[in-house]
């Protein structure tokens, strides 16, 4: 356990390291978190044009918590960068086994979908004139911090698919985010769709735990709350054994056929 805990915490140094060479604070700032909370306001102006209270709050609070899950999934690149570089097969000999470094790779992913979109729950619904209900609206903080943990695992189990097909992984990635964006109760209701679809969306990370955070705000019951927050964690915890599962796959059969290596 001591080596496990080391191995993820130096993953999430490499990540960090990673992170400062592709962002410095005032492009992150400037660039990258300016260009989120520009899509978000993108969207609650849509739903203000209609002229509608309700559904501009509706659809600000969904695009604010899909930041959480937008940020997670871009461990999709991370990883497949591992097969890239050529570093996969120095996982899968690792004393300690590949799965602690493979689920620690982008952790710094959620450090930053976090601040994005605390950033953006607090700045832009009194800018956008629909302030959120506080002190309601802190109590709905662990249930983001929840998201961003199932949408990491949901991010890792979409990033075997990367590892398989290389050249794929921003395609897989905007997958990921896209499918949850489009029917994951973001703009619009998950009742909308058929009901076959909502079998397959209950699923999908995010769902329920923006339910959760619209309960929250409403004054919704506790125990309904707390309902749906453990259905998001059982979500969560099926999208990473899958994760697992398949990254274990991969290196098993990898080491039988040599095809770990980049030319393989």
């Amino acid at each position: 356990m001591i080596d496990v805990i080391r191995i993820v915490r130096q993953a999430v140094v490499l990540g960090f390291a990673e992170l400062s060479r592709v962002y410095t604070w005032r492009t992150w700032t400037f660039g990258w978190l300016m260009r989120l909370l520009c899509q978000v306001t993108f969207y609650a102006l849509l739903g203000s044009y209609l002229g509608d209270p309700a559904l501009t709050r509706y659809v600000l609070v969904g695009n604010v918590v899909a930041l959480a899950c937008m940020e997670s999934t871009i461990v999709v690149i991370s990883l497949a960068g591992e097969r890239a570089l050529g570093t996969l097969p120095l996982l899968a000999v690792a004393p300690a086994g590949h799965l602690p470094v493979y689920l620690g790779r982008g952790i710094q992913w959620m450090a930053t979908g976090l601040v994005s979109s605390l950033v953006a729950w607090t700045v832009l619904p009194p800018l956008l004139g629909v302030p959120l209900p506080w002190p309601r609206a802190a109590y709905a903080i662990p249930v983001i911090v929840l998201v961003l943990v199932t949408s990491y695992g949901y991010g890792c189990a979409l990033a075997g698919v990367a590892l398989r097909l290389r050249g794929v992984e921003w395609l897989v990635l905007n997958f990921a985010y896209g499918i949850v964006m489009t029917f994951g109760g973001v703009n619009v209701p998950v009742s909308v769709w058929p009901e076959p679809m909502r079998v397959a969306i209950d699923v999908l990370p995010l769902v329920h735990g923006l339910d959760a955070v619209r309960g929250v705000l409403n004054g919704a019951p506790v125990g309904h709350v707390l309902g749906l927050v453990g259905i998001e964690a059982l979500v969560g915890a099926g999208w990473y054994l899958v994760a697992w599962l398949s990254m274990d796959r991969l290196v098993s059969v990898g080491r039988r056929t040599g095809t770990l290596d980049y030319a393989g």
